[in-house]
């Protein structure tokens, strides 16, 4: 893998500040200070035309004298210079830079101006840079404080990451009292150029940072943020604190779905997909610094409280139910080791309360054996100073009592100010996280419970269900060109339940009407009983204005009714343009349960998904949940069990559990309409009726509009879909029927058997090493991929009347985001049947696709069918200059 661009940046080697200045009241002058005040170890250059040298070091006019190689350039100048100096920057032959000065992008044309220049200027030289208006970039690791922080930042494990450069300041501040650090502490400023997604990419590869944190205003690239994250939360607990929960969108919503889903809904969605845990409050991001910074991961959920006072234990039993976690009963031989050391009078249960006059010895012995307890994943430690209490000697007994290897989260909360300052000290100093109240104490241990819970999840494997054969993207496409080619933004009734059919979701047959006599001869061939709808561009809520008839039996009342609808909407919307009204048999579908299902566009994160409670009273029930596609039967299940009325799709009463397996079906499918179709906008199956015998789409709005210039088939898309038109048909020399195929999370079992069936000699072939079984965290990893950052293509081979993997082919995009990394594996029972050329072919497809330039690889020497295959196709060779047992292939694509 080639290094990170933005090494120079976090690592560098060597620097030059511009705007340096003897004087301690200006920003240059402040980083240049923090720099060689640090113990940063390569040279530290100050550049300002105004001065010749700066504390007896000669000071440089500009660049262009500057003899040396410089990684990194710290610029604190007026915004109007800064384009000048980022092209001097990359005559020089530097790649990165942080830019602290103000005065970029702002209402001021000039500003504007300043900021265009900028970018030009950077992307026309190769720079990296973070900011304008960057508070820096502290690395205490490495002694590099290339900011103006006054503060000066401890070393830890924590990263954090922040659009704020006053909070950064604050949490910079804040580390040192509390004993906790940090590996990072990167300021965003505007990011013009760096941003959260190429932040997170470089802090999960750091081996000095075990968690990060995050401070966001805003994003600008949500697919590249969604990438990050995602790889971020897989191998390290991420908190986000984002602000603006409550700003309104200005979107008009046209359907339900669009009024139901907010802005945050979808932050939350969208945090919750990628695996980060959010808070909502600063106080929250300083209690999960303050854990993190000690702790890196638990195993589960489940929390032991110990107090030695009952109000405090209930205070913090209360907030542990509120957010879902584990209060577990203590095992007998817990109770046991607890009745030889405590009165007799104590709770016998959790919390483990150990009464008020506790001694410092039950704190350290009650603290150990809750440790010991194989039911408990993580312990909290209470102290309330009452009369008879040792606050000090019981934070010693509590350190005392921690294991050398203590694999289980330990906190404390200290309550009070000045008898329990000394322990809270003792505390922290010994790697407990302490905190002030019970509650904030309790949040601190569930953001590490949902990291592992969100862990979990991934590992998931969603059960193989073949849904997509059959579909009529061509036709649906075709719809929404003739609408858009009359100039209208929404589809009627009958255009978008025919959509809905292409994509073989079950709609009610639906006949537009417009007459009375037409509406009359609609009824006859669909059968009574029908309802009957206005038939309207104009009108979003048919109910609300009278427009819908249900239940009509005979021929008089669809003469009737057709009046009476038409009269109704014109009377209450007298400019809607009305082209009759829609006729469609009413529902039998038994046992029916009200639903909805949408999807919606988000100005962000781009299309997202909704299910809940349906019918007319959705908007004031509220009872829904969002999640962005695209979604798979995990993730459906997940969306429906977050609503209150999952609980309706069991068994109840007299009614039969409905059919759960067909509303995730439509769940999938709306996910793929969503993914393929970027000209929907806004779309709406409301009512969709589930019951024992499936599920019906009674009524359904699609709202569209051309979609803006794309460079890809999926830009408009958060996270990636499946590339389902990588999909080819073929044969093997013998004639086998084959398909080639991107892989999908429900191929898990299909890899696993795969893996487990080839030879030692494949295996060692493919990874170099011994590799037996793939552990449930490999499998996710192959199977479960992002599209947008990697491949992965699967040959399925028909064999005795069953399809079976008998190879794969993959990629990894490397940090240029111009070259990959491949490797490939075939099957020991299909040889010299060309499969290897077809995957390779169809992976090098795929990775033009991808926008890449150059395709690479290691092949093991004695590998000798792989390199053939190598010259083959086009690649050169070269030995690997530190292993001689391998050979490094490439080609230019």
């Amino acid at each position: 893998m080639d290094k990170s661009p933005l090494s120079p940046l976090f690592d560098p080697r060597s620097i030059v500040v511009f705007g340096a200045s003897p004087s301690g009241r200006s920003v240059g002058a402040l980083a240049y200070a923090n720099l060689v005040a640090g113990d940063f170890s390569g040279p530290v250059i100050p550049i300002n035309p105004k001065h010749q040298k700066i504390d007896g070091v000669e000071c440089h006019k500009s660049i262009k004298t500057v003899t040396q190689d410089i990684d990194l350039a710290v610029i604190a100048t007026p915004a109007r210079t800064v384009p000048a100096i980022m092209r001097d920057c990359a005559a020089a032959g530097v790649k990165t830079a942080i830019v602290l000065s103000d005065g970029f992008g702002k209402r001021d044309p000039k500003g504007r101006d300043y900021e265009a220049r900028v970018i030009t200027e950077a992307r026309k030289g190769g720079i990296r840079f973070l900011g304008p208006n960057s508070v820096g970039l502290v690395r205490p690791w490495l002694g590099l404080n290339a900011s103006f922080l006054r503060s000066n930042t401890p070393k830890g494990r924590l990263a954090m990451v922040s659009q704020s450069g006053a909070l950064a300041s604050a949490i910079a501040d804040w580390a040192g009292p509390h004993h906790s650090g940090f590996s990072a502490m990167v300021s965003l400023g505007n990011s013009l150029d760096v941003d959260i997604g190429d932040t997170l990419d470089y802090l999960v590869n750091d081996p000095k940072t075990d968690a990060i944190l995050l401070y966001i205003e805003g994003l600008k690239d949500a697919p590249g943020f969604m990438s990050a994250m995602r790889r971020a939360a897989r191998l390290k607990p991420v908190i986000v604190l984002k602000s603006g929960r409550h700003t309104d969108s200005a979107k008009a919503a046209h359907t339900h779905t669009g009024a139901l889903i907010g802005s945050d809904e979808v932050v939350d969605a969208a945090l919750e997909r990628m695996g980060a845990v959010r808070v909502n409050t600063l106080g929250q991001l300083f209690a999960a610094a303050e854990l993190l910074a000690n702790t890196k991961k638990t195993s589960g959920d489940r929390l032991c409280i110990i107090t030695n006072g009952g109000g405090a234990g209930v205070l913090a039993a209360d907030r542990a139910r509120d957010l879902g976690l584990g209060l577990p009963a203590l095992t007998d031989a817990t109770r046991k080791i607890l009745d030889k050391i405590l009165p007799e009078c104590w709770s016998h249960e959790n919390p483990v309360d150990i009464l008020g006059d506790a001694t410092p010895e039950d704190y350290g012995a009650t603290v150990k054996a809750a440790i010991a307890d194989p039911e408990v994943d993580g312990v909290l430690v209470l102290l309330t100073p009452q009369a008879l209490t040792e606050p000090t000697e019981a934070a010693k007994a509590v350190k005392a009592a921690l294991p050398r290897r203590n694999r289980k989260p330990v906190l404390a909360c200290w309550m009070g100010e000045d008898m329990v300052a000394e322990g809270r000290v003792l505390l922290s100093a010994a790697g407990v996280s302490v905190f002030e109240t019970p509650e904030r104490a309790v949040e601190g241990f569930s953001y590490l419970a949902q990291h592992h819970r969100n862990r979990q999840l991934s590992l998931e494997v969603p059960r193989a269900r073949a849904f997509e054969d059959g579909l009529d993207l061509d036709g649906a496409r075709m719809i929404i060109a003739n609408a858009l080619a009359g100039g209208r933004v929404r589809l009627s009734d009958t255009e978008s339940k025919a959509l809905l059919s292409a994509f073989n979701i079950p709609v009610n047959l639906t006949i537009e009407a417009h007459s009375a006599n037409d509406a009359l001869v609609a009824a006859e061939t669909v059968g009574f009983p029908v309802a009957m709808k206005i038939s309207s561009p104009d009108v979003t809520h048919k109910t609300d204005v009278g427009g819908v008839k249900i239940n009509v039996t005979d021929a008089a009342s669809v003469t009737r009714c057709f009046h009476d609808i038409v009269q109704n909407v014109r009377k209450a919307q007298p400019d809607a343009q009305i082209s009759g009204v829609t006729v469609e048999a009413m529902s039998h579908l038994r046992q029916a349960r009200e639903l909805v299902i949408g999807a919606s566009r988000d100005a962000v994160f781009g299309p997202t998904i909704l299910f809940g409670a349906g019918g007319t009273l959705v908007e004031v029930i509220k009872d829904s949940a969002v999640a962005l596609p695209p979604l798979n039967a995990v993730l459906s299940e997940r969306l429906i069990d977050r609503t209150r009325v999952s609980k309706a799709l069991d068994n109840f009463r007299d009614y039969e559990p409905a059919d759960k397996a067909a509303v995730v079906d439509v769940l999938k499918r709306v996910s793929i309409i969503v993914s393929e179709l970027p000209e929907i906008t806004e779309l709406d199956i409301n009512p969709l009726f589930a019951g024992p015998d499936g599920v019906l789409a009674v009524d359904a709005r699609i709202a569209i509009a051309r979609p803006p210039s794309i460079d890809g088939r999926y830009d408009h898309m958060a996270i990636h879909p499946y590339p389902r038109h990588l999909k080819r048909q073929t044969y093997l020399r013998d004639g086998t029927p084959l398909t080639i195929r991107p892989i999908r999370p429900e191929d898990a079992e299909n890899e696993k058997r795969f893996m487990r069936e080839l030879s030692d000699e494949a295996k060692k072939m493919r990874f170099m090493g011994s590799v037996n079984e793939l552990s449930p965290e490999l499998l996710a990893q192959f199977t479960q991929i992002d599209y947008r950052r990697e491949m992965a293509l699967v040959a399925m081979a028909e064999i005795d009347g069953a399809w079976l993997q008998v190879g794969v082919a993959r990629y990894v995009i490397n940090p240029d985001w111009k070259s990959c990394e491949f490797a490939i594996v075939v099957s020991d029972r299909i040889q010299k049947q060309g499969l290897g050329t077809i995957l390779m072919k169809a992976l090098i497809k795929a990775a033009q696709d991808h926008g890449l330039h150059v395709i690479e690889g290691t092949v093991l020497r004695k590998n000798t069918p792989m390199l053939h295959l190598m010259k083959d196709l086009g690649f050169t060779q070269r030995p690997d200059p530190d292993d001689r047992d391998v050979v490094i292939v490439e080609r230019e694509i």
